[in-house]
């Protein structure tokens, strides 16, 4: 190749860099709502089973387990696929409540979302009583949910995903209450209400971790003696993030973290709609985004650090099949800390959907893991 051939694939390649680092910042990093995605539709439903469509390929839809399903004016259950052809997947009914209105087998039904949240509004839903509260972080108010478990002293406090919302927490809560811990779920910045981070941008741990040192700080102070951190997905950062940096890790005697996105650059690597760049455009594009806006790749990478992080028994759920966050993470994890962490690989699992797969499994673990510690 002559050297003008060079430079001219060398600046193509800065080109896609360049286009691709947008598309990381912007479709990470930048803080705003994400929509609905009603693009599921209903085909028919009857009594207990409900025929489901959707015009291009997603795992939820087929998804293992219990799952959400959301429509503008409802929302109920769906167990697991009873049969699937070519084009729709039948799925079992299991409520509450009526299933979306559907007049004919393709006339007058809704569109649809599958949720892998699995309950419409907050512990409630779950049988569990609950206060809404709010905490003082460094930036402001922050709203939470406190579920009381009796007169024990030990506290759970839990972190969401990026993006989810506290409701991303309600499917795990009954298994600490049933082991006595109370529970602290807490919204932390950039959430919808929360004051937002100053660079304006999710920040995957690196400043959020202060939001939970607030309220591990209020736990403390309203009677807990000791903690358990549970975090899900990004949620996972801000765990690690707190016990890497905060003057209260030492009051942390356990932790719960759910498909932990703590190796930001393999999650980025492991996007499903960046897989057709070459492993070189998008290393040369995640370089670009540093040099952009300091994403600091190095820092949002925990694993490498987890011997001096971790110091108290952690349980790690994670789906075999997790198309955002890869399982080698978690793998990565519990072969840095053996003695420490337990990990639980669900099979056929999506992203934080270890429980929807295998509830029964998930909770026994659960519960078997905080009588443990």
């Amino acid at each position: 190749m002559t050297a003008a051939g060079v430079l001219l694939l060398a600046f193509a390649y800065l080109i896609v860099g360049w286009i691709l680092s947008n598309r990381l910042y912007v479709g990470a990093f930048v803080v705003g709502a994400r929509p609905k995605d009603l693009e599921v539709r209903v085909r028919s439903v009857d009594r207990d089973r409900i025929v489901l469509e959707s015009p291009t390929p997603r795992q939820d839809i087929g998804h293992p387990g219990i799952m959400g399903l959301i429509w503008d004016d409802g929302y109920g259950r769906v167990g697991d696929v009873v049969a699937a052809d070519a084009t729709t997947i039948t799925r079992a009914w299991i409520g509450p409540g009526t299933p979306p209105p559907c007049v004919g087998p393709l006339e007058g039904c809704p569109p649809v979302e599958l949720d892998s949240f699995a309950y419409p509004r907050n512990p409630a839903d779950a049988g569990l009583d609950f206060e809404t509260t709010t905490y003082r972080s460094p930036l402001g108010e922050m709203g939470a949910w406190l579920i009381p478990a009796g007169s024990g002293t030990r506290w759970a406090v839990h972190c969401h995903g990026w993006t989810a919302e506290r409701r991303e927490l309600v499917r795990m809560l009954p298994a600490f209450h049933r082991s006595g811990v109370t529970s602290m779920v807490i919204d932390y910045r950039n959430d919808p209400g929360a004051p937002g981070d100053p660079t304006g941008r999710y920040r995957f741990g690196l400043t959020e971790w202060e939001d939970l040192e607030a309220a591990v700080a209020l736990a403390l102070e309203r009677g807990a003696e000791d903690i358990v951190l549970s975090g899900c997905s990004t949620g996972g950062a801000l765990v690690m993030g707190f016990l890497e940096r905060s003057n209260l890790a030492d009051r942390v005697a356990a932790v719960v973290l759910d498909a932990p996105n703590i190796v930001l650059a393999d999650t980025f690597r492991h996007a499903t709609d960046l897989r057709r760049a070459t492993p070189l455009m998008l290393e040369l594009g995640m370089w670009i985004a540093d040099l952009r806006w300091k994403i600091d790749w190095d820092t949002t990478n925990y694993v490498p650090r987890a011997e001096r992080i971790l110091h108290v028994p952690t349980l790690v759920f994670h789906g075999t099949s997790d198309r955002t966050v890869p399982i080698s993470v978690s793998r990565q994890l519990a072969a840095r800390v053996p003695d420490l962490v337990r990990l639980v690989e669900t099979p056929a699992a999506g992203h934080v959907m270890s429980w929807n797969a295998d509830p029964d499994t998930y909770e026994r673990r659960l519960e078997q893991f905080l009588s443990d510690v």
